[in-house]
This record gives C-alpha cells, structure tokens and sequence, in this order.
C-alpha cells in the first residue's frame, strides 16, 4: 500500500471587502481597512498541508487563530492562488506581492510573526490579476506551478488552463 505525501505549498488568498471596517487584530491592535481588495500570502506546510490549510480558509471563523482570520470575518475569499512545493516561497511570493501594481501594505506585522517580512497582507482599490502575479512567479521561479484552486465566480472550481496558469478543481 503506497500512501501519498501531503501537498505542501506556498498560497495566496484574494479577498473583498465590502465596506469601510475597523478591526481589532489580536495582539496587533485595532485598525481601519478601506473597502477593497486584499491579498494575504501565506505557506501551509505544517501536519494538514495544503488541503487543510484551504480548508480553514473557507470555513467560517468562529475563533480566530490567525491574524488572516479576524479580516475574514468581514471580507469574502474570492479566490485562492497556490503552489504546491516542497520548498519555502512564502517570503519571495510576498516580495513578488510588491511588484503587482497598486499593492499597498497597510499594517506592519499582519501575518509576519514568523517572517522577516514587514506584512504578508496587501490593500489593493481594484481586484489584483493572478496572471500579473503569475509573471512575477515565473520569472523567478520557472519551473513552478501556479494553481487558481477556488474562485467564487465560477462556483468554486476552475479547470480550464490560461496561459501559465493552471486551474483545478476546487477545494472540498
């Protein structure tokens, strides 16, 4: 019997935010988030991977763990781009993160407590291009696959292929 390795991996979450909203960010503090778009990257390489990782992301937060978890309460995960790797990219995809146009980072320390860098969330005022990000992946990281493993507007499943970008089934 051959039991298959868990899939680990490097992810980022698109969300929206509907409204103007302050939120209180466990031991970060309270702060305002401007109605828009948010990416937030992460890495999920610990005992569920992958799999588990995207679960939590799409169920409701009863109590939050994570700093991602308090601006779920309010905003809605659209989209969830991942990588499945058994290397370590969560810090590249978060300088690559720079590089889209229109990212800001808004707080100092959100999602980075295990980071050298200063945010793993990004405000953008129009919806980010996962094919923008996907150049950015590829031309540092030729080899990698970048995967839209759920997107709201197609019912939470994807499976055409667009260009570099690979999409799959969604996640259950």
């Amino acid at each position: 019997m051959t039991v298959e390795p868990k899939l680990t991996g490097t992810y980022v979450l698109l969300l929206f935010l509907p409204d103007n909203v302050a939120i209180s960010i466990g031991k970060l503090g309270e702060f305002d988030f401007p109605a828009g778009w948010y990416t937030y990257v992460g890495s999920a390489f610990g005992a569920g991977g992958l799999l588990g990782r995207i679960k939590h992301h799409l169920q409701p937060v009863t109590k939050p763990h994570w700093h991602i978890d308090y601006l779920r309460q309010h905003a809605v995960v659209k989209e969830i781009w991942l990588s499945p790797d058994t290397q370590r990219r969560e810090q590249d995809w978060v300088e690559l993160m720079f590089d889209i146009p229109g990212a800001v980072a808004l707080i100092e320390g959100f999602g980075a407590s295990d980071s050298t860098q200063e945010t793993h969330l990004f405000y953008f005022d129009v919806r980010p291009s996962l094919e923008d990000f996907v150049i950015g992946v590829r031309a540092r990281f030729p080899e990698a696959t970048v995967v839209r493993a759920f997107g709201e507007e197609n019912g939470g499943s994807g499976g055409e292929e667009t260009g570099p970008v690979q999409r799959s089934a969604g996640v259950e």
